[in-house]
């Protein structure tokens, strides 16, 4: 990579936060400073993993800071309710996604990014340690070892990718070792002393004008900036479960739910919120997680696309539901055939 104009980045990114806004200030000098991230559409599943968060260590404040490109009235209410009668503050970030129109793929999706901005905006408030997780992730249990840990000198903590993940990131990037992005414990002072935001984004913008494909979005750059300088941590702090299922004559996976792990995370296409998932017990670990929350209300998403379709009479033939699986994959043909996506 070549040496990053440090002063264009700043200008670039300086103007990401469009607005702040404070829902409810977090007082205690002791909570933990958590940060997700999502689009408007996304922030319903954002809350439940903020849920999760506090349901699982009540006796601890957490300062939410959640950056996202809008909110409906609707979510902010319950964003409101969901701190109100606890210790646990919440505050927004208004982000323009113009600012990643230089790094964006085919997807046009510039949440993916957003991580990239956590320490350079906090970095102002005081915040030294901030703990980012994705808005797919539950918090089943104690989050202090994780958050007490000493980083040894390193600036960040970070968990191995799933196996399967681990071995393509190694073919792709010969680093020393591969995370998931999808939880980062991070030392914000360090991270900005490196200026790791502006070089993530510097890198973003000479992959995709390169034309070199940019896999898992920002989770390559992140390890190539921060390899041989994060923390490996046990995959309890990030445990990939995912339940997309592969072809019909395919060898399928198991699902391996870790009921100890402390966050899990529902990495691939199918998420804990689809209606033919509902019978695993990951999922309705989640689901206890959600009727707690303010969402609990929000119905379940069924099956969309043919995508969608396919994948649930995967499903439904993994769990020998037979009659479940006839009905599904005929209705998929029947969409194949009238040529719907």
């Amino acid at each position: 990579m070549e040496t990053v104009d440090v002063e264009k980045m700043n200008r670039l990114l300086e103007h990401a936060v469009l607005k702040r806004e404070v829902l409810k200030t977090c007082r205690q000098e002791d909570a933990y400073h958590v940060a997700l991230s999502g689009t408007s559409n996304y922030l319903v599943h954002t809350g439940i993993s903020m849920c999760s968060i506090m349901k699982s260590n009540p006796q601890k404040a957490f300062a939410f800071h959640v950056l996202l490109n809008d909110i409906s009235a609707e979510d902010k209410d319950k964003m409101e309710q969901l701190v109100a009668s606890t210790s646990s503050g919440v505050t927004l970030y208004y982000i323009d996604d113009r600012i990643f129109s230089q790094m964006l793929h085919k997807d046009g999706i510039a949440g993916y990014f957003y991580r990239f901005l956590i320490p350079l905006i906090i970095g102002p408030e005081g915040v030294d340690r901030v703990l980012y997780i994705d808005g797919d992730v539950m918090c089943q249990g104690n989050l202090a070892p994780l958050m007490d840990m000493d980083l040894e000198g390193n600036i960040a903590a970070c968990a191995e990718d799933s196996p399967t993940g681990k071995a393509e990131g190694l073919n792709r990037l010969h680093t020393a070792d591969y995370f998931n992005s999808g939880m980062m414990m991070i030392d914000v002072p360090a991270w900005n002393r490196e200026q790791l935001s502006q070089k993530s984004a510097a890198m973003a913008i000479e992959r995709r004008q390169s034309g070199m494909r940019l896999e898992s979005h920002d989770q390559d750059i992140l390890n190539i900036l921060l390899d041989r300088r994060y923390k490996n941590v046990s995959r309890k702090y990030n445990w990939t479960y995912n339940m997309s299922l592969r072809g019909f004559f395919q060898k399928q996976k198991q699902f391996i739910y870790d009921p100890e792990a402390v966050l899990i995370h529902f990495t691939g296409l199918v998420k804990p919120w689809r209606t033919w998932v509902q019978d695993l017990p990951a999922v309705q670990r989640y689901n206890s997680f959600r009727m707690q929350s303010p969402w609990k209300d929000i119905p379940l998403t069924g099956p969309l696309s043919r995508k969608d379709m396919h994948q649930a009479a995967r499903h439904a033939r993994q769990m020998r539901k037979w009659g479940r699986t006839f009905s599904l994959y005929m209705m998929y043909f029947g969409e194949k055939i009238m040529g719907k996506k």
